[in-house]
């Protein structure tokens, strides 16, 4: 697709609205003829409407990822619902959603008259990745003047689409996802400094658990960290801190009170009350 037979180096295939209505779809509908080449290595036929393939699918399997500076244009059936209502569903849960009103395209050769239509649809599925990413243009023939030019209806039963990658939204999606990992990157490498300021013993571990909403105190010598702050659901946290003992867990508690058999009952007590509701908090989030 790249590069066509019997097409010059440099060839771009950028037709006008009029060109696609008056010309392509003239020969193909009126003049029953079938285009050559080269235009028909550029115009393919191909159902777009309730086709069971994603619209990525659709553009790797017809060469959109070897196009440069081109779109896909197809000749496509419509599915009619009624004879107003179409079928507008492609790939699984997908639809193809109109974005603005149509424009009606004019013939420059002396017709006072309208000769086609061009509808502008979006590819619409909140449960896929690529939700908004594809642009869809549709291109219908009038048979001849029309007493209501806002009727809905088709005089033929085939249009052609030009298909292309919506880059406007594509680039917002890529850009967040993006913006999303360097977050959790950003958090991760914070853990790991704490981690090892922690484990070197350096002074700038207090500072740090003072940033990370911890206090700290020390006891036979030992820095003992309380993480009544700490939000259990954050799982980074704990996978890049696995420093916890019976103090951590109980704040200020000192470990020859904590050991003390007048203190064991209510050590055992806080410890399954802090596990209970870190394990609800914890399910809560699957």
């Amino acid at each position: 697709m790249a590069h066509h037979q019997n097409v010059p180096l440099g060839f771009r295939f950028h037709p006008t609205d009029k060109e696609i209505v008056g010309s392509f779809l003239h020969t193909l509908l009126v003049d029953r003829n079938p285009l050559m080449p080269p235009h028909s290595n550029f115009i393919r036929a191909c159902n777009l409407f309730g086709n069971k393939l994603e619209p990525s699918e659709i553009w790797n399997k017809y060469g959109g990822p070897q196009l440069v500076d081109q779109d896909l244009y197809f000749l496509s059936g419509l599915k009619k619902l009624t004879p107003k209502r179409m079928d507008r569903s492609v790939g699984h849960g997908g639809t193809w959603s109109e974005t603005e009103s149509f424009k009606l395209i004019e013939d420059d050769n002396g017709n006072p008259n309208p000769i086609g239509r061009k509808r502008k649809f979006r590819y619409e599925n909140k449960g896929s990745e690529e939700h908004t990413w594809w642009l869809l243009d549709e291109y219908s023939l009038f048979i001849g003047p029309k007493n209501d030019y806002n009727d809905r209806s088709y005089d033929f039963d085939f249009v052609i689409c030009r298909m292309r990658k919506n880059d406007r939204a594509s680039s917002k999606e890529i850009n967040l996802k993006r913006s999303s990992q360097d977050q959790v990157q950003k958090k991760r490498s914070t853990n790991k400094k704490m981690k090892k300021d922690h484990q070197m013993g350096s002074p700038a571990e207090s500072s740090s658990h003072v940033e990370q909403g911890c206090s700290s105190s020390l006891t036979g010598g030992e820095l003992v960290v309380s993480y009544d702050d700490v939000d259990p659901t954050d799982l980074t946290f704990f996978e890049d801190n696995p420093i916890f003992n019976i103090e951590q867990i109980l704040g200020e508690t000192k470990v020859e009170d904590a050991c003390s058999p007048s203190n064991s009952e209510n050590v055992d007590s806080s410890y399954f009350n802090w596990t209970e509701s870190y394990m609800k908090e914890l399910m809560a989030c699957i």
